[in-house]
């Protein structure tokens, strides 16, 4: 479509405004120049003019052949609906959170999976009398797809057409009908505003949840083991230090109180962890500050051990389900309590805590110390450098056994691979097991975005095709979360081209220098920008915050062009820059390194203006799926000085360690690409990408935003 001239001169007027407000304060919010959130990705404009149907599943069509892993749900829906007529419900909502509305929960309260049987971490699964249906993001569409059975429609969200889950309640319902979930289980934010969209229909809370009421076999129960004390040598900081600081900043937040709901915020601000999530290392527990109280409401053979019991000296301690019970008395002598709200990965309380605090006493914003665990202390920061290293000598000598004997026949499946993974890196330093499952895809399986090996899915790994590994680690000094993909034969061109797209984006974002006020959504455009101008993309974020000892998805941090909450960078966030690019049934690619936020001086009028990241993860890149041609100069010197710090560092603990077979195969996967050129006084790990790719990127994304709207 062309341009008439007076459109024409307001979008150049908009392309300059962008180019200028970059070199002012960084890369701009593309939906600062007409609300990208609600631009549909290319493609996907043309308007559905009906909900989807389980008839549009291709699983579900007539002849189709179920997956081996589809999950049969008629039996529990059956169940579900009796209780539903017996609290007279119309609609019933299930979301994939526990209490404390974290991203991952205990097998324990996998609701959701047990009604629908998608597994995937995301997900909301709504049942009527006569439907049912699953909202998820692009992650897990194709995992939904196999997981799912026939009696559930799929709603993709992002997807053109597809409605919100209230929109398609007030589609199928009727105005006098009464739609209902467990207020425990679900934020307060989501709450006010299901509860707004769904009026006249009645939302409401009901405290009897009716998954529980009908799963009654097979349920795994919660975890018996105690938590434990993180010591200064690791946390680099005490709990009475974090607690003095967090008073200092409740009146600069409005408030004198605080309840804290988010099990990583009370494990960080405590010193203390435990085994109450899988590969979180948390406990079930929240916490009331204020500043003369300071209660920890937890299970007492959580904390009862004598080192616990000694290291919480001078905290008063309840019964963890006593806690919003109580939340009413502790809260009378309080002005103000703040409530934290949904931020980025971080769900904030739930509704039936907020209900438990008087209306005039409630203030619901971020919480405080959210921001302030984000920022590494400096022993967490060297924590955290540590982990990688070993992790590095942990997924280096798995990968380098790989390459010695897949090609030799040897038999190695997705399964296998997780399992030696676990394997290696508990040979490692205070190694706590995993920080999540492990992806682990060859072929077909790794376009599955955050695909797990399972016995009906599990694949022998060949020399063919592509393989997907993302995995990570729990340390007592930190977590970690690396992706590479991998190819045990000879790579075909299109795998090769794909990949090295891929590999672009995430080297141009490693390699940003940017000013401080820029925003973190921002700059995932840099990622994006080679699979952009091949009309590619992926349907997941760039980055996202990583914990220390914590989670492996935290907040604030989120590189997410399309994110409508965005913070700016401060020193010692540490985060993730995860590109990728996927083939549905055919291949996978993912390439993700940890960066760490750092200073970086000019002798300009400008010495102290600007950030730039740090490798923190030491894995080599697939060196015969790297197509030299495609990089420019500044790239292939990025990769080199790279692959020198990896010998340097990761070669080194390879041969204290004695890993012999794993150093021979980082010192052949670590030779320099090519010579590199003169980069002047600025190294390419501390040097700024050019302002023409960046400048062709933001012309292609307006242009295609002008398309769309026009």
């Amino acid at each position: 479509m062309t341009l008439d001239s007076g459109k024409f001169v307001l979008f150049a007027g908009i392309l300059i405004a962008v180019l200028v407000n970059l070199t002012e304060s960084g890369p701009v919010a593309l939906r600062n120049a007409g609300d990208w959130d609600s631009v549909p990705s290319i493609g996907t404009h043309l308007v559905r003019k009906r909900s989807p149907t389980v008839n549009e599943r291709p699983g579900c069509k007539q002849g189709a052949i179920p997956s081996p892993n589809r999950v049969n749900t008629t039996q529990r829906l059956v169940d579900l609906r009796e209780q539903m007529a017996t609290y007279n419900i119309s609609a019933y909502i299930v979301t994939s959170d526990n209490a404390h509305q974290g991203e991952e929960v205990s097998p324990h309260d996998h609701r959701r999976e047990f009604i629908c049987g998608l597994s995937g971490s995301a997900g909301t699964a709504v049942i009527t009398k006569d439907a049912a249906a699953v909202w998820t993001d692009g992650r897990y569409f194709l995992q939904a797809e196999n997981e799912l059975d026939c009696n559930w429609i799929l709603m993709k969200q992002g997807e053109a057409g597809v409605p919100s889950i209230t929109g398609w309640l007030k589609e199928v319902l009727a105005d006098s009908d009464v739609v209902a979930a467990d207020p425990t289980l679900i934020g307060t934010t989501t709450w006010q505003s299901n509860e707004k969209e769904l009026a006249p229909i009645t939302f409401e809370p009901l405290l009897t949840n009716l998954i529980d009421e009908i799963w009654t076999t097979g349920r795994p129960p919660l975890n018996d083991k105690p938590g434990f004390v993180l010591h200064l040598n690791y946390s680099g900081v005490s709990w009475q230090d974090k607690v003095a600081m967090l008073r200092a900043e409740l009146p600069k937040q409005g408030a004198d109180a605080l309840v804290i709901t988010a099990l990583d915020e009370v494990a960080w601000l405590l010193n203390i962890r435990g085994f109450d999530v899988p590969n979180h290392p948390v406990t079930l527990a929240y916490m009331y500050v204020s500043m003369d109280k300071l209660v920890l409401f937890a299970d007492t053979n959580k904390i009862n051990s004598p080192e616990m019991q000694t290291h919480l000296t001078g905290v008063t301690q309840r019964p963890y389900t006593q806690f919003v019970a109580e939340l009413p008395e502790l809260v009378k002598s309080a002005t103000m309590v703040l409530i934290p709200s949904q931020f980025v990965y971080t769900g904030g309380s739930s509704y039936a805590v907020y209900n438990a605090i008087p209306e005039g006493k409630r203030l619901l914003k971020t919480s405080p110390v959210l921001m302030m665990k984000a920022i590494k202390n400096t022993v967490e920061a060297d924590g955290m450098m540590n982990a990688h290293l070993k992790d590095a000598v942990a997924l280096c000598d798995v990968i380098s056994l790989m390459v010695e004997e897949v090609p030799k026949g040897v038999a190695w499946d997705e399964l296998k691979v997780s399992a030696e993974l676990l394997k290696y890196r508990a040979q490692q330093q205070v190694n706590q097991g995993a920080s999540f499952t492990t992806i682990a895809g060859y072929g077909s399986n790794g376009a599955i975005i955050h695909y797990s090996p399972s016995a009906e899915t599990n694949k022998v790994i060949g020399n063919t095709s592509l393989f997907l590994l993302d995995s990570g680690g729990q340390y007592y000094d930190g977590t970690t979360d690396v992706t590479r993909t991998l190819h045990f034969g000879t790579a075909t061109a299109e795998q090769k081209k794909a990949y090295t797209l891929v590999l672009m984006g995430h080297l141009d974002l490693a390699r940003l220098v940017f000013p401080r006020t820029a925003k973190d959504g921002r700059v995932d455009v840099l990622a994006r920008a080679p699979l952009f101008e091949q009309g590619l993309d992926f349907l997941h974020g760039t980055g996202h915050g990583i914990g220390h000892f914590g989670s492996i998805h935290e907040s604030p941090t989120r590189v997410a062009i399309g994110s409508s909450v965005e913070n700016k960078f401060e020193e010692n966030y540490f985060f993730s820059d995860e590109p990728g690019y996927y083939k549905a049934g055919d291949f996978g690619i993912r390439i993700e390194s940890i960066l760490r936020v750092v200073n970086t001086t000019f002798k300009t009028e400008f010495p102290d203006r600007f950030f730039r990241f740090e490798a923190v993860t030491l894995v080599p890149f697939e060196r015969k799926l790297i197509e030299i041609d495609m990089l420019n100069d500044g790239q292939i010197d990025y990769i080199n000085e790279y692959y020198t710090l990896i010998r340097k560092k990761v070669g080194a603990e390879m041969q204290k360690q004695g890993r012999t077979r794993a150093y021979n195969w980082l010192m052949s996967q670590t030779e320099p690409l090519q010579s590199t050129i003169d980069s002047g006084n600025a190294s390419a790990m501390n040097k700024p990408i050019g302002m023409g790719i960046l400048a062709q990127v933001l012309i292609s994304l307006l242009l295609s935003y002008y398309i769309v709207k026009n």
